[in-house]
């Protein structure tokens, strides 16, 4: 009789650890999702992983309310609801758009948990996660410190948004703009609005290419310590970022380091490899004091392979480019309006520091080469002083010698699809010497076919050699735009054909 009740004590036990012990938890072990691949690993009461080939975890919070199950990305901030058979093995998720079916595999020994402290995000997980989004930063550090990666991303980008020049728009309505008040006077309000929206867009369309500010070096001093505590892929890759952007780059290779080891993101391990040659006084390098000269090549980053040519051009992703050296970096400027920016290390090493090639490390291939020194073309800056929406047109603020009217004008012409309209509003803009307008120009080129524009591009280097035109005109690839454009065509009119009605 005793080993009977030994062997059904330990049957007991066995039972209370690999299935719920109430209608309130989810079974520990691993469930599956056969269509997807993905497992869904609950590890006690309160935590959970999902694993996807090629990512890394995802971790979880996961609550049961009877026959509905609740899981909590703490990575990415958002709830997945699941219904729960009544068997306690399979949750069926209810997002119709990327549901997912998890079954009980392979059940296991639940991990013991303490409840929540009263107060903390674990404690009131459905008001912690709903609110996040509209947390303070002193309430989001809070959260990251207990544990909780998305609320980490959340408190760092308050810091970044703090790091960032104000908007016009943030000062709230202006004294002409308060009725009910002496100083209200609606003309004047309008007038102010249209100042303020045209400053707002144009800081936005400046702004959406340029660099990210750094964050201040005491706050950059904190991070590595959130990183090594919580070992997580998320927190410790958004760590990764802001210290590389800071210029903290064996930091942030640390973080990668973790991010990969700790927290098992692939794409960290990837990084991670690539950096792993470098040691800290190369990361220290001196600010360059001359471009680069040769083909170097990456494992990472946007491009595979850049070539440095005479006056700074520079071949790869499909073209020619520009680079220039500026504060010690190398830049290249690309056709969105932004910069590659790469730091040299030695006469052999680049490190990429921008969003597109970050962590990228390449390395030069073959013997040192001699380059003509680069040209140092003469840019216009565009002058913000046709605000739009506004009394005036764009076409009569271009008539009465804006720039800023013309390049808005062809603005307006292009979004209407007239392209040879758009024509001479850029033309403007880039006679006058702004890049943008020689940019512009380009893509009238590619939806229309005109030869002038590529003469008139000629015309303006040949007045002036180092007008920013000579540039824009060496470093577009007018074969490769006007073959695109004849497929374009192509297509269009195969599309025409396959809707026209059928007699």
């Amino acid at each position: 009789m005793s080993r009977f009740l030994s062997a059904l004590l330990a049957l007991a036990s066995f039972a209370l650890f690999a299935h719920p012990a109430s209608a309130d938890s989810l079974a520990c072990g691993t469930y599956l999702d056969a269509e997807s691949g993905t497992r869904l690993t609950v590890a006690d009461g309160r935590n959970a992983r999902l694993l996807r080939e090629g990512m890394a975890p995802a971790t979880y919070w996961h609550r049961r309310d009877g026959g509905a199950a609740h899981l909590y990305n703490l990575d990415d901030g958002y709830i997945d609801d699941y219904r729960v058979s009544a068997d306690g093995r399979t949750l069926t998720g209810e997002d119709a758009t990327f549901r997912k079916t998890f079954v009980l595999q392979e059940t296991g020994r639940c991990a013991n948990v303490s409840a929540p402290s009263p107060g903390t995000c674990a404690a009131s997980m459905d008001a912690c996660m709903a609110g996040m989004d509209l947390a303070a930063g002193t309430m989001l550090k809070r959260y990251c410190e207990e544990g909780v990666p998305y609320a980490c991303g959340r408190w760092i980008e308050t810091l970044r948004d703090a790091a960032n020049p104000s908007s016009p728009l943030d000062a709230g309505p202006p004294p002409v703009c308060r009725e009910g008040t002496a100083a209200f006077d609606a003309a004047a309000c309008e007038r102010a609005v249209a100042t303020a929206l045209g400053a707002a867009l144009a800081e936005a369309a400046t702004s959406l290419y340029a660099d990210d500010a750094p964050l201040a070096p005491t706050q950059l001093d904190t991070l590595p310590a959130l990183c090594e505590r919580q070992g997580s892929a998320k927190t410790c890759g958004i760590v990764a970022e802001e210290l590389w952007n800071g210029g903290r780059y064996a930091d942030a290779r640390t973080a990668l380091r973790d991010a990969c080891e700790r927290g098992g993101d692939p794409e960290a391990c990837r990084h991670t490899a690539s950096l792993a040659s470098l040691d800290d006084s190369a990361l220290r390098a001196a600010p360059a004091d001359a471009l680069p000269c040769g083909r170097y090549v990456a494992e990472t980053g946007l491009m595979s392979e850049l070539d440095f040519g005479d006056r700074g051009r520079v071949e790869g992703i499909g073209g020619a480019l520009r680079a220039r050296l500026q504060d010690g970096r190398v830049r290249i400027r690309h056709d969105k309006g932004g910069d590659f920016v790469f730091r040299r290390l030695g006469d052999d090493r680049l490190l990429g520091l921008d969003d597109w090639n970050r962590y990228a490390l390449y390395r030069r291939e073959g013997d040192a080469r001699t380059c003509a020194a680069p040209v140092a073309f003469v840019e216009t800056a565009m002058v913000e002083d046709c605000p739009q929406p506004g009394a005036e047109s764009a076409a009569a603020c271009c008539a009465r010698g804006s720039l800023h009217g013309c390049n808005i004008a062809g603005h307006q012409a292009a979004l209407a699809n007239d392209w040879p309209g758009a024509k001479p509003y850029y033309l403007k803009v880039c006679a006058g010497g702004v890049r943008v307008g020689c940019e512009n120009l380009v893509q009238v080129f590619a939806h229309i076919e005109d030869g002038g524009i590529p003469e008139a591009l000629d015309a303006l280097c040949a007045a002036n050699p180092k007008h920013v035109a000579c540039d824009v005109g060496e470093t577009t690839n007018w074969d490769a735009l006007g073959l695109a454009r004849g497929l374009d065509d192509v297509m269009r009119e195969l599309e025409r054909e396959e809707n026209a009605p059928q007699e």
